[in-house]
């Protein structure tokens, strides 16, 4: 909870997270851009590597949850496609979330993630660059460390990430 102050400023972790306003609207500052956020309403912020600032003429009073991982995909699935195009731009999810009805909330919001961390996502990411990938970047989009990117890259491609980089590239 961040409470009773007009600026707060968010270290980065490199996950997700997910800022809730409850009453005033702020400004949220990443990275020299700066979004808006209404009172009751939600923004998910995916891999941020530089502080994100909160700003707001009053007093705010703002919900934060952090994800690691790709823990946010098991509650946000449904905007893993846009954070797959637009990695650094948060996205604007919802509005009319109350802290009073958070856990209901979010355990409405939890469902098994079937996409096994978009590994088909980044296979077509990779298949679409060919060798001007960026490990990083497809680390930011997977939204997990290197060595769960490698395990679950293994087991549904069967091939190494690196490997499968290496046909790849071979072929282009």
């Amino acid at each position: 909870m961040i409470q009773d102050c007009s600026i707060y400023t968010l270290i980065p972790n490199g996950g997700m997270i997910v800022l809730i306003n409850q009453e005033k609207n702020c400004e949220i500052i990443i990275q020299d851009n700066s979004y808006f956020l209404e009172s009751s309403q939600a923004i998910l912020i995916n891999a941020y590597e530089e502080p994100v600032y909160i700003k707001s003429n009053e007093n705010i009073n703002t919900i934060v949850i952090r994800f690691k991982g790709a823990g946010a995909s098991f509650f946000y699935e449904e905007y893993m496609d846009e954070l797959m195009q637009v990695p650094k731009e948060p996205i604007f999810i919802e509005k009319d979330i109350k802290e009073s009805q958070l856990d209901e909330y979010f355990q409405n919001q939890f469902k098994p993630s079937t996409l096994a961390f978009n590994i088909m996502k980044i296979i077509d990411l990779l298949d679409n660059k060919g060798t001007n990938y960026n490990i990083d970047e497809v680390l930011a989009i997977a939204n997990v460390p290197r060595k769960i990117l490698d395990k679950m890259f293994r087991l549904k491609a069967g091939l190494t990430f690196k490997t499968y980089a290496s046909i790849k590239e071979q072929k282009n």
